[in-house]
C-alpha cells in the first residue's frame, strides 16, 4: 500500500513516551509506545493527549453541537469515557487538576459550554471548572487558542485586555500586563517567572515577575 499518511496531531510526555493520531485512506490510527490502534468513532478527529501511562485524549473541531465529540482511551484502545467537550475545540493541554480546553471565537459566541471560553473537565467528562461564570471580572477571553499548563491551572492570554493569566483550577487567578506585540502569539511556555513566547518567527524572553522588557532569545528562522 502506498497511501499518503497524514500526521494529524501529536503529544509526548516525559515518561510516558509519545503518541500520534494519523490519517491513511480516510481512517484515523492512534500511534502510541509501539501499537498501532484503529479509531472508528467520528469521521474527523482533531487532536490528541497522553493523560497518563495508560489512558490517552482524542477529540473532534465541531461547530454543531455534536453530543459526543471527546474519548479517553485506555493502553488497548477501548473508549472509557465519552463526552461532549464543547463546539470549535482550539487548544488542548492536560495536567493533574484535569483535562483544560480554550475555544475558538466560533465556539465562545456560539452555544453551549464552549461560551466559558476556558473549561476543565475530568476524565469522566464532568466540568470542574469554568472561566466566565467562575471567575469575577476576569480578563477578557474573546478566543483562547494558546495554553501553557502550570501545577495547578493554565497560563492563557487576553488580547483583548493586554494580560497574562494564570488561571487555578479553583478560580483564583493572577495577571500581569502583557508588550501589546506578544499578544498575537504562537506558543507560550512558562518557567520560573519567565514567559517564552512565540511570535512572528521569533521566540521572546519576558520576565514577566520581574516586570522587565521582553527580548529575542531565539529567531526561528535560523
Amino acid at each position: 500500500m502506498n497511501d499518503e499518511i497524514e500526521v494529524v496531531d501529536s503529544d509526548a510526555r516525559k515518561s510516558m513516551g509519545s503518541a500520534r493520531l494519523v490519517k491513511t485512506n480516510h481512517q484515523f490510527y492512534i500511534h502510541w509506545n509501539g501499537l498501532i490502534m484503529d479509531f472508528k468513532r467520528h469521521e474527523y478527529v482533531a487532536g490528541i493527549r497522553i493523560i497518563d501511562e495508560n489512558h490517552l485524549f482524542i477529540w473532534a473541531f465541531t461547530l454543531e453541537g455534536e453530543p459526543i465529540n471527546a474519548w479517553v482511551l485506555d493502553a488497548d484502545g477501548d473508549i472509557k469515557h465519552s463526552f461532549h467537550a464543547g463546539n470549535a475545540i482550539a487548544v488542548v493541554v492536560i495536567n493533574e487538576t484535569g483535562i483544560w480546553i480554550g475555544y475558538g471565537d466560533e465556539g465562545i459566541f456560539g452555544e453551549g459550554v464552549s461560551t466559558e471560553a476556558l473549561v476543565c473537565f475530568s476524565t469522566e467528562g464532568t466540568v470542574r471548572f469554568r472561566y466566565n461564570q467562575e471567575v469575577r471580572k476576569a480578563p477578557v477571553l474573546h478566543d483562547c487558542d494558546v495554553i501553557c499548563a502550570s501545577e495547578k491551572g493554565v497560563w492563557v492570554i487576553s488580547s483583548i485586555d493586554g494580560r497574562l493569566v494564570h488561571v487555578q483550577v479553583d478560580g483564583r487567578i493572577d495577571s500581569y500586563p502583557m508588550p501589546r506585540h506578544l499578544l498575537d502569539c504562537s506558543s507560550l511556555t512558562i518557567d520560573n517567572g519567565v514567559a517564552y513566547v512565540g511570535n512572528e518567527e521569533k521566540i521572546y524572553r519576558w520576565p514577566f515577575k520581574e516586570r522587565r522588557r521582553a527580548e529575542v532569545f531565539q529567531n526561528e528562522t535560523k
